[in-house]
């Protein structure tokens, strides 16, 4: 009676160690895809750059709070920061950096016209950190509304139209 008793235990423990070693192989090799829609907000410096008459350049820095309506990975809302390079000819070359609560980073890189209301923006995913490592695909949006103020070389934007995919290994 005592022998079956033991073995009972030993099958139950292998049994148990065997689903936790596994699990954690099985959740790491889900991938992930979707679609999401979402707002943002974001405000920041611009600085002008002395470059050839009735050619507007310049660098600037933006912040503000990304909302989606339907996650990447986990999370719904990121603080976004973006700096990049604008010219009135060229357009713009930006690099953005999405931070969730939790410390994850999604990389994205877009490119646009100059930072003025109508404009639409496309951005891709280049990556990320943590639950969102190997992130990758692609979004847009349209500036809803924006005000710069030329003197202080603020600018502030709005859009309510981010559409976009995503990817993550």
């Amino acid at each position: 009676m005592m022998k079956r008793r033991i073995s009972s235990g030993v099958l139950f423990l292998a049994m148990l160690v065997t689903i936790v070693a596994i699990l954690p192989i099985q959740l790491a090799s889900a991938e992930q895809a979707g679609t999401f829609t979402g707002t943002w907000v974001a405000s920041g410096k611009r600085q002008p750059f002395d470059f050839v008459k009735g050619r507007e350049v310049g660098t600037f820095r933006l912040a503000g709070h990304v909302n989606l309506k339907d996650e990447i990975g986990e999370t719904e809302d990121y603080w976004a920061e973006c700096i990049g390079l604008a010219d009135s000819l060229a357009g713009s070359s930006v690099r953005c950096v999405w931070r969730s609560l939790e410390g994850e980073k999604a990389y994205s890189v877009l490119s646009g016209q100059p930072l003025k209301e109508g404009v639409k923006v496309t951005g891709e995913f280049v990556g990320g950190t943590g639950s969102l490592k190997g992130l990758t695909g692609s979004f847009a949006f349209t500036w809803t509304s924006t005000f710069t103020d030329q003197n202080q070389g603020v600018f502030t934007g709005h859009t309510e139209d981010i559409t976009g995919s995503y990817r993550i290994p």
